[in-house]
């Protein structure tokens, strides 16, 4: 379960809105037209939909799939923690954490949780300020047992007062995880600041103080008057998704969720203001845990909700966000002020929302914040003073039609949990395209946004390490300090020239133009066939399955520099940074034109990706291939670019320890992973000399591998070879072997670390004996038998932290489990020892009947089938990657489970998981004094790199 709350990141996330132009061929088709009482449909949707509403008043979205191998349903409730009572900070999703643990039909708390993993599924949910949004996928065949279970949480929960008792302290241990979140730590300055009476100023996560039981007010009896109150049928809408008919989905819901109570909820509109009228403008300086630097701008906004179709926030995010030459964010860089910028809506409530514009800031733009807020102000009045743009919102909107007519499937289990929550905004006709589909230009309502969005209006946010403070928030003691912001609230002087530099974007040339889907007379090959020539090795397969104008080409430039020196690394890793900076004035359009491109390190060199649309890819290839080649970078980007990065790294600090444990268990690993001081001494050491000199020697060092599989025909790959002909090396390219630290079989490891936070963490990692299919398939169905157990066990029934997980861990193919917990209560070696207890007691609670469940869910996963473009290639892509030319390794690994015996799996399971000494132990003591001491220990992972052989991994 997660508490959601679309917020900042010092800065807030942001809806960023998407723009483009030109109409394309083919583009007319219609959407498949459906009664007004149904929702309109994508016409290359094959799903099958129905919109009904039960008797009890609950408003449901079937949908059948023949093809899905994956069932999955979601229901959302139209309540959160804006609806908390007051001084109930937490209920809401307090009470999300309990419908999980029992019900009357199914009492036993690890019941549901057993059944979805045993049968191959996922279940969470997520709490944010209006909705409750509850979810699950499982295996096709299984969904009436595992619907009907789930709509128990909503017919009649159990509420058992020993787990309320309990579950209060996974509500505490979140809310002490998210202690030094820069996130939630800025939502709570930002809700200090709020109107008092204004429901989101609540408290939103709880902790056992704001949960506990109070005289005569016990906290169960608040968890059920506020379920009484807000979880009836009219307040929810539910989507399933199966394999079934209609007919046959319609019947299953029917019967599970007639008894959901009936009733319904009126939301009033919030009349009260996010903020007093006193407050704005103002300036509010925030102290981050993080090495961040970021400005916001915030304006409270009216509720454009019911103006979906026209949606002024997304015109105004789409220009004040844009990032070409042009844009607020390129005359911010060529100033040396800025990183990034992002804009748009979000944190809406019943009546209206705030919009925001975030800057990432560089050294020099934290002594020019005036004068950033004074530009944004500028850009705002230029774009009020040019007034509403129609050819702007068509581009927008061409393209949320060509994403609609092209949508393609994703997963199950998101799929029907962003359609329940969209439900409740939307009328039936548009429950699939509501919120990213526009269809009517509004100049008025568009001027009318632009124009209340004054400087007066403005709420602006500075947060930097060192910031002057004078304030600490009631819930997170976070610095701020809050002074009038009347000083900078105006637009720059008229004669500053850099007015003249800003201006709206112009009209997009990436745009696909031609969207037919190529068909052969003859059946295309079923895998990729490599051809080589002009030194360039491409590997070509034509979809025939998705039939979308679309298309992945990927290129590999592998070179032996690469993973064998730091300072090399970093050189590259900055290289391709400038690469991305200096091409970001052209690929930003390409991006919102639906054509994505990257260009990063690995382990073994260099990757570019484009996909998207492929009408343009080539000739974004060509402009792409061209900066890296060129060269020609500022260096004053450089410099920012570089202490950016320093930033990042310096940053992990700031993580939740959990994932710092697992980064230092990487590193352990990995030979090609570098510490973080490694690569910060690296990074200082560079010079914006070396960094070319060295981005030179790298391309006389290539050798050149592609991958074009989509909507292609022969001539494109003749262009595509044309194109990176030119970088190939002269002569041979010999790559060294990856290396993986092969860990001792005699000796117990370990590796402490000390991180600068209170929790405890155990990372315990088992690794396998060799590289073998057999091996792998042992590891991964022993991760899927623990799963469901070790959470139920170490998480909800004893309490030892939030964060409990057991999972199939491979490096480089190099089998492991690994079994993390992060606890705020108990010792590392406390932790150590429970899990070391659950460990033995495993071979007696998996009956063989279990056992087959597990084996049966896993090679459901295995050979579960790609459900768009994108999933296959990235499968082709990363077959290529660890030199699987035959494309066999999913098939191979499913029939290796399924030859697994439940006496097989025992016997591996003793022999190296419960007697194996070879594994890795990491640790984070946190504030405790006991924690575990094995043989042999660690301070730092290089350490265990040199003390241990390696696995020699030929590609």
């Amino acid at each position: 379960m997660r508490l959601t709350n679309t917020l900042w990141s010092f800065g807030l996330v942001v809806a960023l809105g998407a723009a483009l132009g030109c109409q394309p061929e083919g583009a007319q088709q219609e959407v498949v037209a459906q009664e007004p009482s149904q929702p309109v449909v994508s016409p290359i949707d094959d799903r099958q939909y129905r919109a009904l509403e039960l008797d009890n008043g609950l408003q449901v979205l079937l949908v059948s799939d023949a093809k899905t191998q994956k069932a999955a349903a979601a229901l959302d409730v139209y309540v959160g923690s804006g609806d908390n009572p007051k001084g109930r900070g937490g209920l809401a999703h307090f009470l999300e954490h309990m419908l999980f643990l029992g019900t009357e039909k199914y009492p036993d708390p690890a019941e549901y949780e057993q059944y979805i993993t045993e049968h191959g599924g996922n279940r969470n949910a997520y709490t944010s300020f209006d909705h409750t949004n509850y979810f699950f996928d499982v295996n096709a065949e299984h969904f009436t047992e595992a619907l009907d279970r789930f709509a128990q949480f909503f017919v009649s929960p159990k509420m058992d007062a020993e787990y309320v008792d309990r579950e209060m302290n996974a509500v505490q241990a979140e809310y002490q995880m998210g202690l030094k979140s820069d996130g939630r730590r800025g939502l709570d300055v930002l809700q200090a600041l709020m109107h008092p009476e204004h429901p989101y100023s609540q408290f939103s996560v709880g902790s056992l103080e704001s949960l506990a039981d109070r005289p005569d007010q016990p906290i169960r009896a608040d968890l059920l008057a506020f379920y009484e109150r807000y979880y009836v049928a009219g307040n929810m809408r539910l989507v399933v998704l199966g394999a079934e008919s209609l007919d046959a989905l319609e019947a299953m819901v029917k019967a599970s969720f007639s008894e959901v109570p009936a009733g319904d909820v009126v939301h009033d509109p919030v009349n009260v203001p996010m903020f007093p009228e006193t407050l704005l403008p103002s300036l509010v300086s925030i102290e981050p845990t993080a090495a961040n630097r970021s400005l916001e701008i915030i304006f409270p906004i009216g509720d454009y909700t019911e103006q979906y179709l026209s949606d002024p926030a997304r015109y105004l995010g789409h220009l004040l966000g844009h990032e070409g030459p042009t844009s607020l964010l390129a005359q911010l860089k060529r100033e040396g002020l800025a990183e990034s910028l992002s804009a748009g809506a979000s944190f809406r409530w019943r009546g209206g929302a705030l919009f925001y514009i975030d800057i990432k800031l560089t050294e020099a733009g934290i002594e020019q914040s005036d004068r950033i807020v004074q530009m944004t102000h500028s850009a705002l009045a230029h774009l009020r003073a040019e007034g509403v743009q129609s050819w702007v919102f068509d581009e927008l909107k061409q393209l949320s039609d060509l994403n609609f007519r092209f949508q393609e499937k994703g997963e199950p289990i998101r799929y029907v949990s962003r359609l329940a929550s969209s439900m409740h905004d939307f009328p039936v006709r548009d429950w699939l395209r509501g919120g990213t589909y526009l269809e009517q230009f509004d100049a008025e309502l568009t001027q009318g946004l632009l124009d209340s969005m004054s400087p007066e209006k403005a709420l602006v946010t500075l947060a930097y390490p060192g910031i002057k403070t004078d304030k600490r928030s009631p819930n997170y003691q976070t610095p701020y300090a809050l002074v009038s912001g009347d000083e900078f609230a105006k637009p720059l002087p008229e004669d500053d020239a850099a007015l003249a530099t800003i201006d709206l974007p112009a009209p997009n040339a990436f745009i696909a133009s031609n969207v037919d889907v190529v068909s052969f007379d003859e059946k295309p090959a079923k895998l990729p066939v490599m051809s080589i020539d002009q030194g360039v090795a491409v590997w070509f397969q034509h979809d025939d399955e998705f039939e979308v104008p679309k298309g992945a080409l990927n290129v590999n430039f592998r070179s032996a520099l690469v993973g064998q020196s730091v300072e090399v690394d970093m050189a590259l890793e900055l290289y391709t940074a400038l690469v991305s900076d200096q091409a970001n004035d052209f690929a930003y359009a390409a991006q919102i034109a639906g054509l994505q491109s990257s260009v990063y390190r690995h382990s073994r060199g260099i990757s570019m990706r484009v996909n998207g649309y492929n009408d343009k890819q080539v000739a974004l290839l060509q402009r792409l291939l061209a900066v890296m080649q060129a060269m020609e970078f500022s260096e004053e980007r450089f410099n920012n670019l570089r202490a950016e990065r320093i930033r990042q790294i310096e940053n992990k600090s700031a993580q939740r320890p959990a994932s710092q444990i697992m980064g230092a268990l990487r590193e352990a690993l990995n030979h090609s992973s570098w510490s973080d001081d490694q690569q910060v001494a690296a990074l200082r050491n560079l010079t914006f000399g070396g960094v070319k000199s060295q981005a030179a020697a790298f391309w006389d060092s290539v050798n050149v591998e592609a991958l074009l599989y989509g909507n292609y025909v022969d001539e494109d790959v003749v262009a595509v070879r044309e194109a990176l002909s030119s970088l190939v090396s002269d002569g041979s390219v010999e790559l060294p072997a990856l290396a993986v630290t092969n860990l001792d079989q005699d000796q117990r490891q370990q590796l402490t670390q000390e991180l600068e936070h209170d929790d405890a963490v155990i990372s315990w990692y088992i690794q396998g004996s060799d590289r073998s299919v057999q091996q792998q398939a042992l590891f991964d169905l022993t991760g899927q038998a623990l799963k469901s157990g070790f959470f139920q066990q170490l998480r909800t029934e004893q309490q030892l932290g939030y964060i409990a997980s057991a999972f199939s861990w491979p490096q480089s193919r190099v089998p492991g489990l690994v079994m993390i917990i992060q606890s705020p209560s108990h010792s590392s070696l406390d932790v150590r020892d429970a899990i070391g207890t659950f460990l033995e007691a495993v071979p007696g609670d998996i009956d063989e009947a279990a056992f087959n469940r597990h084996r049966q869910a896993l090679v459901a996963e295995i050979n579960e089938p790609f459900k768009n473009l994108w999933e296959r290639a990235e499968f082709l892509w990363q077959s290529l990657g660890e030199g699987d030319h035959s494309f066999s390794s999913k098939q191979d690994l499913a029939d290796a489970v399924s030859q697994i015996s439940y006496s097989d799996w025992l016997a591996f399971f003793k022999t190296q998981v419960l007697e194996t000494h070879r594994s890795l132990l990491v640790v984070a003591p946190g504030k405790f004094d006991k924690h575990p001491a094995e043989p042999i220990e660690y301070k730092q992972p290089a350490e265990a790199k040199l003390a241990n052989k390696r696995f020699a991994i030929e590609l």
